[in-house]
């Protein structure tokens, strides 16, 4: 979910659902980057978008499609996060995903389409450096895992 921006201060909105959003131009295009609280801790919400164009109602969907039901995000990655988690840190995946992950972050394509590229990011619950597992989401698949931090 590491993106970097270049230029002037962010244009800020303030969204009925998300709140406090900026919008972020970088060479890749522009996003709005937004930090919300979503199951009583801290989430990360990256927006792609167009110009300065507002989060659309389908892009709006595709976030509550995942953060009204974590199990399900996090089962749309498991097959790539199990793996990854084991290989990081060398123990048997936990019997529940919630002992190993918390659900952080989500970026929301352009359109809310699901073949554009976004990501789902967990943070590591069983390590003290505070790793970030992204699971990065290609035509409309998990393709692979980052590991940050």
């Amino acid at each position: 979910m590491k993106r970097f921006s270049f230029g002037a201060h962010p244009k800020r909105i303030e969204h009925p659902l998300f709140g406090t959003a900026l919008l972020m131009e970088t060479k890749s295009g522009p996003y709005w980057e937004i930090e919300t609280v979503v199951w009583d801790r801290p989430f990360t919400v990256i927006i792609d978008t167009q110009g300065d164009e507002e989060p659309t109602l389908d892009q709006i969907d595709f976030y509550r499609r995942f953060t009204d039901d974590p199990d399900a995000a996090f089962a749309f990655a498991s097959k790539l996060l199990i793996k990854e988690y084991e290989k990081w840190t060398g123990e048997s995946f936990p019997s529940h995903w919630k002992t190993a992950f918390a659900f952080v972050g989500l970026s929301i394509p352009l359109a809310g389409n699901p073949r554009n590229v976004w990501d789902l990011s967990f943070d590591c619950l069983t390590d003290s450096a505070g790793h970030q597992f992204t699971c990065c989401v290609e035509n409309g698949e998990p393709s692979y895992v980052t590991v940050d931090g």
